[in-house]
């Protein structure tokens, strides 16, 4: 009898600490707020996915705390992602959606980047990034890729770090095309602004956000869509090339294929560094859980956006995987960017 009640309480003082984390965090999290931190304006397909997460993520948070969106646009992404890093709490009340780059823009040395995209929590991505190069017909001089290697196209950007700069960018040169790019416009919303005053013609962005804000420039067939920046081709846009299909070498595939790398990671959530393990866990774990709803899944297809969702871990293994290209390829990859 002895030897039974020994082994009970002998099983049971492992669960001890578990039981006590788990009360930590709920307890934590009970009466607090959690303030989602978005690098976009809230006109966008960021917006949109932000608010429709933490509509549905609070119930399975331990605590159930209030969940409020803050939006901090600006610098492509980089005024975010600083302040995550250097200025929020750290103690797991903010929750940042930065944007897809974080990792990219770090090996490339961009200015005015203070973090490091080794040491922020990722939570999980709610899907890869499916991007494109679009272009109003009706405003711009040329519209077909062949047209745009010819003649100059203006296209809006954000900032340099943001993929609104860095594809068009790239597309002039390894592919020849001859894109004008002008930045300073705040958050995609203001981008979509300048090509329907016909300041600009064209932008670089996510394929989702186009189809949930601007459904009525598709439904008009006012756009043309020359290319991808994603590793794959998206399955509603089978005939658009992406531009890894138009390498002309496999050192620009190779380069292409760094960039693509930000696309993969996606609608990524993330911690600032330094959060205690336990919280990060529970966030990580009410991710998951939010993403495998199948309510919420209808709800967000609903909208015309998609959920494919990747685990904390998974995002996790693609960020160290970018942060440890090999010098050479940083150059190569410098060099297409003309980064000094």
């Amino acid at each position: 009898m002895k030897r039974v009640l020994i082994a009970t309480i002998t099983c049971a003082v492992p669960l001890l600490p578990l039981t006590a984390s788990a009360d930590a965090v709920s307890d934590f999290y009970k009466g607090n707020t959690i303030t989602i931190i978005t690098a976009t304006g809230a006109g966008s397909a960021y917006g949109l996915h932000g608010r429709l997460l933490a509509d549905a993520i609070r119930k399975n948070i331990p605590g159930n705390p209030k969940i409020v969106m803050q939006f901090m646009p600006g610098g492509g992404g980089a005024k975010q992602a600083n302040y995550l890093y250097n200025v929020a709490p750290k103690n797991g009340a903010v929750i940042g959606f930065p944007l897809k780059y974080i990792a990219v823009n770090q090996m490339m040395g961009r200015k005015g980047l203070k973090y490091d995209a080794g040491k922020f929590g990722y939570l999980g991505s709610l899907g890869p990034i499916n991007s494109v190069v679009a272009i109003l017909k009706d405003k711009a001089p040329a519209y077909t890729l062949a047209d745009v290697k010819k003649t100059e196209v203006i296209m809006g950007a954000t900032g340099k770090s943001s993929e609104t700069f860095i594809t068009p960018t790239l597309m002039n040169n390894l592919l020849g095309t001859k894109f004008k790019i002008v930045t300073g416009y705040r958050g995609m919303k203001g981008v979509n602004l300048a090509m329907e005053r016909g300041e600009v013609h064209g932008r670089a962005g996510s394929w989702d956000s186009m189809k949930s804000g601007q459904a009525d420039w598709l439904d008009k067939n006012l756009v043309s869509i020359v290319a991808l920046s994603g590793l794959s081709r998206n399955w509603d846009l089978r005939n658009v090339p992406t531009l890894i299909d138009l390498a002309k070498s496999n050192e620009q595939k190779a380069v292409l294929e760094f960039f693509g790398s930000g696309n993969a990671v996606g609608w990524l959530f993330v911690t600032p560094p330094s959060v205690p393990a336990s919280r990060v866990a529970a966030l990580r774990a009410a991710f998951d859980a939010t993403t495998a709803d199948a309510g919420y899944v209808a709800k967000v297809r609903g909208r015309g956006l998609d959920v494919q969702p990747k685990s904390g871990a998974q995002v996790d293994t693609i960020i160290r995987k970018t942060l440890s290209a090999s010098p050479a390829l940083i150059q190569r990859i410098k060099s297409a960017m003309k980064v000094k």
